[in-house]
């Protein structure tokens, strides 16, 4: 009988400053074996092991405050694969006698992804996106990787090309993931590294890039880094205000001296590799960039992304950096991000919905539309620069704000949230949908376990949501008009609440978006003197077609009506 492959692998810990660091593994019987630090501040052993599978943990005299001269026993940080247990074991895999990390056949790298100007895409909770009311997916794959490959074809259907995946790295508990452990490993309660690998390319089969969500700023209180030395990778006393204190703080300005190095920046900028090379990312939403507040080590981690990608693809960086400053954007050659979620534009939105005041915004404030509408107004310069939204995890679900702020429910409510979807997709920028949302999810906020309800699409209230935000999608992917930066409004009428504005392009493709901000009807409206050519114009919404005449744009509008004309 053929005797199984035994190879050397090699277990490291960076832990430079602490005394002592044990290898404990299945191996062994659990029990602690000294390992031997190099002068570069790694301590490392090694191990005879077969192929199969097999795992380990570390246990180290702890440098931390909290734990000083304290042996604690803490997962690889490094580590892909963490046991969904108390014990929080490293997942090690050794095949033909080496470490295999991700045991994956790409099959889809070739096909061709939409570039950022391009960009539709669908924000996602892998938990919460399968095993709601109405979800036909099996059970054994609701809330996780292999549920949400089963409803990509549906997001085709949306016409989504672009996914934006909540944390999905190691986390504890069932939550939205921002309270990371691990900058490597994925969280074992989605599933494995091979089936994470597996939704990306079943994404990049259908056209659609995979953007993750990076947690850079803070980790979670027992990550291994906060137990094995705390004030090297964070800092002791966070700096923050306390509504910006999630976790230990990365001290990004931490310098060893000894090993010329800065620590926290340098896991990072290894998380951002590695997550590139093994799970083929597209790009990475950077969580709470005001907590990191340094450009500078931004555009590192961007800097970072980029060379890795080595212009392969298309890559998108972008920032959730609340309040605004648009001189986060611009990458290459601007900021240290190619984009950042537009907030503002948010807000205005939901006040247009609402019909109340959200953070400042008015809903009767056009002009104050007219500027969140246009990023050059509001100095992020093009629409490639800002990612536009409604809604987003962090909020309460636009149908629940309606709901709670203006007692309005029903087909009411309905057509505020058509109205405001087509702003939201016929304005300079790139559009982004909360999961649901397009067909009416009404679900609170809650970071407690909340699937939505897929039940809600045999209502024919919603399915005329879902179809309605499905055409827009679809006019905004095949109208180039509406990818450009060109944006004017030509009718601000206060009385009535009407609010008009242009889209258009080099190439003579020309878009105009006619709103009825009120609930009542508005009748009939006209539009002169917009520079619109006269002849036959075809009406996006409603199907039909209008004729200009004299330059002048005649029709009417019912309650939060919105309608779009095309010239033929």
């Amino acid at each position: 009988m053929e005797k199984s492959t035994l190879g050397n692998i090699e277990l490291c810990l960076f832990a430079p400053y602490n005394e002592a660091v044990c290898l404990t593994a299945s191996w062994n019987n659990w029990q602690r074996q000294p390992m031997a630090k190099g002068d570069d501040g790694w301590w490392r052993i090694a191990a005879q092991l077969p192929d199969g599978e097999h795992f380990y943990k570390f246990a180290v005299k702890s440098k931390s405050y909290f734990a000083k001269d304290q042996w604690v026993e803490v997962f690889d940080p490094y580590g892909l694969s963490i046991t969904n247990d108390e014990h929080e074991r490293t997942f090690l895999r050794v095949q033909d006698g080496k470490r295999l990390w991700v045991e994956y056949q790409w099959r889809h790298d070739d096909v061709p992804l939409p570039t950022n100007d391009k960009l539709v895409i669908y924000e996602l909770h892998v938990g919460d996106f399968t095993g709601g009311k109405g979800d036909k997916a099996s059970p054994r794959v609701r809330g996780k990787f292999a549920g949400v490959i089963e409803k990509l074809d549906y997001l085709v259907g949306l016409g989504i090309n672009a996914v934006e995946l909540m944390p999905v790295k190691e986390f504890p508990g069932k939550s939205w993931g921002y309270n990371l452990r691990s900058l490597f490993a994925v969280d074992s309660s989605y599933g494995s590294p091979s089936e994470l690998c597996r939704l990306v390319d079943e994404c990049h089969a259908r056209g659609i890039r995979v953007i993750i969500d990076g947690v850079y700023n803070h980790a979670e209180a027992d990550s291994p880094l906060a137990k094995i030395d705390y004030e090297y990778w964070f800092y002791k006393e966070n700096p923050d205000p306390e509504c910006m204190q999630w976790g230990p703080k990365y001290n990004y300005t931490h310098f060893d001296e000894n090993l010329k190095v800065f620590p926290a920046r340098k896991y990072v900028i290894e998380s951002i590799r590695f997550w590139m090379e093994h799970f083929h990312i597209d790009g990475i939403r950077f969580d709470a960039t005001r907590a990191i507040n340094d450009f500078n080590i931004m555009r590192e981690f961007t800097d970072t992304a980029f060379k890795a990608i080595a212009g392969r693809k298309p890559f998108f960086t972008v920032a959730e950096h609340v309040p605004e400053d648009p001189a986060i954007v611009g990458y290459p050659d601007g900021g240290p991000m190619v984009a950042t979620w537009h907030e503002s534009f948010a807000k205005q939105l939901q006040a247009v919905a609402t019909r109340h005041e959200r953070d400042g915004a008015q809903p009767w404030d056009m002009d104050g539309l007219e500027h969140h509408m246009n990023p050059a107004a509001n100095g992020f310069g093009s629409g490639n620069h800002v990612v536009n939204y409604i809604g987003s995890h962090d909020q309460e679900r636009i149908l629940r704000q309606i709901a709670d702020q203006s007692l309005t429910f029903g087909e009411a409510a309905f057509r505020r949230v058509k109205l405001a979807t087509a702003l939201l997709l016929t304005s300079p920028g790139l559009p982004m949908i909360w999961m649901g949302q397009e067909f009416g999810a009404a679900n609170p906020k809650s970071l407690d376990p909340q699937p939505i309800d897929w039940a809600l699409l045999q209502n024919k209230t919603n399915k005329d949501l879902q179809l309605y935000t499905a055409g827009l999608v679809k006019l905004r992917r095949e109208t180039p008009a509406l990818c450009c930066d060109e944006f004017q409004v030509i009718l601000k009428d206060p009385e009535r609440h009407l609010f008009a504005y242009k889209r258009w392009n080099d190439a003579g493709g020309v878009v105009v978006i006619v709103a009825n901000l009120e609930d009542a009807p508005a009748g009939e409206f006209t539009i002169a003197d917009a520079g619109l050519e006269d002849g036959v114009w075809h009406e996006h919404v409603f199907n039909y077609n209008a004729t200009i005449s004299g330059g002048m744009l005649k029709d009417s509008l019912g309650p939060s009506e919105v309608k779009i004309f095309l010239k033929s």
